[in-house]
């Protein structure tokens, strides 16, 4: 094929198409009329020999040929981007670029406040949109729907750009004044109450259970909930005993009436890393929010290291 005659935006209006898949959803991408779109996909059906998109029922569909090539034609855009892409100088106080954050409900509870803190330091004209993390975080980064995503490592392995910014351990947490717990908890009190555990799905077990399995003891779950400011809330509120991330629980602790002890038996702990695309290495505004997030990291491990009440804050 004689590519001179090729109009390479068609490569564009093909990612676009192949990654919504409608019409009108890939000319809002694009920022075309409808028949204009209608249009592109015409000549790109021409140009491939084959329909692209096929009406299934009330939607359309993506035909092998297209599934074929979306991922190569995304990796072409991105080799292109990067081969022309020198990164721009990023003024954070005039700048008013829309940041989109997919995030687990650890890293938006920990990090999300006092990222937005640092952000409204320097700039009013920043937004933060931070939505759920979801198993697809590679396909959303390559497909420009988001800029950085943040969760526990491990969740992270399979991407290429990724970086680990902190560690955590986890605690236990009691309500202020409870009755039978004093500031050192020892195991057989720790058992001897009832507990309330995170699970998104509903299991009965959580980190601190296989712990205890390991040395031959249970405890009594009284309550599993799906996120941990509802069991942040359950214990503040109840007898029932947390045992959750520490810097999670620095965020909970005056909030939900609580207080900290250690938790009377070993837990491993956790890394939280944050990813993103290879083509935003050349993006001068990911690559200062990633600084933001490196300096804030540093300042959370100080932090949680000389004192479990504050919470954390924005600049120091």
């Amino acid at each position: 094929m004689d590519i001179r005659g090729i109009d390479l935006n068609l490569l564009t209006a093909l990612d676009a198409l192949l990654a919504e898949p409608s019409v009108s959803g890939a000319a809002r991408r694009q920022g075309l009329s409808q028949p204009a779109m209608s249009a592109t996909l015409a000549r790109l059906r021409e140009l491939l020999n084959d329909p692209i998109l096929v009406r299934r029922g009330n939607r359309m569909v993506a035909t092998p040929r297209a599934e074929q090539l979306r991922p190569r034609v995304r990796a072409l855009l991105d080799q292109i981007v990067q081969t022309l892409e020198t990164e721009a100088r990023f003024e954070a106080a005039t700048s008013t670029r829309r940041f989109r954050i997919l995030a687990n409900e650890y890293a938006a509870a920990v990090l999300m406040v006092p990222l937005m803190q640092r952000i409204r330091d320097v700039s009013a004209g920043m937004v933060l949109q931070v939505l759920p993390f979801e198993a697809d975080f590679e396909e959303r980064l390559a497909s420009h729907d988001c800029d950085l995503v943040i969760s526990e490592a491990s969740t992270l392995s399979t991407a290429r750009r990724r970086e680990v910014l902190y560690q955590d351990r986890y605690v236990s947490l009691c309500r202020d004044g409870h009755p039978r717990l004093g500031a050192s908890v020892t195991l057989d009190a720790f058992l001897d109450e009832d507990h309330v555990i995170v699970s998104r799905v509903g299991r009965m077990n959580a980190v601190a259970d296989k712990a205890l399995a390991g040395i031959g003891r249970a405890r009594r779950i009284a309550m599993s909930v799906p996120h941990f400011l509802v069991a942040a809330n359950v214990a503040g509120s109840t007898d029932l005993v947390a045992t959750l991330p520490a810097k999670l629980a620095r965020c909970c602790i005056g909030a939900y009436g609580l207080r900290r002890f250690e938790t009377p038996v070993p837990l491993d702990g956790f890394e939280i890393g944050m990813a993103w695309h290879a083509r935003s290495d050349a993006d001068g505004a990911t690559n200062w929010l990633k600084g933001e997030l490196r300096d804030l990291s540093v300042q959370l491990q100080a932090g949680c290291a000389a004192s479990s009440e504050p919470a954390l804050s924005g600049r120091p």
